[in-house]
């Protein structure tokens, strides 16, 4: 697997390989797994963007993985 992350988190372009929904999707999936195995409740998270134009699809495809996984 390509490395995805460097010394400020994920980097790529908007849509494409990292950064497309399904990709954003499942690290979403993978963070929320990773967090609730290690408490009792069900993770909280806070989603931070900045006012670039793909940042609402990026948070949503990131929103939908932690919720899939029963996040809030």
């Amino acid at each position: 697997m390509k490395r995805l992350f460097g010394t400020d988190g994920i980097r790529g372009e908007a849509g494409k390989y990292p950064l497309d929904s399904a990709t954003v999707a499942k690290l979403g999936s993978a963070l929320a797994r990773f967090f609730g195995a290690r408490n009792t409740d069900a993770p909280s998270f806070v989603i931070g963007r900045d006012t670039r134009l793909s940042g609402p699809e990026i948070e949503s495809a990131l929103r939908a993985g932690l919720e899939a996984e029963g996040a809030r």
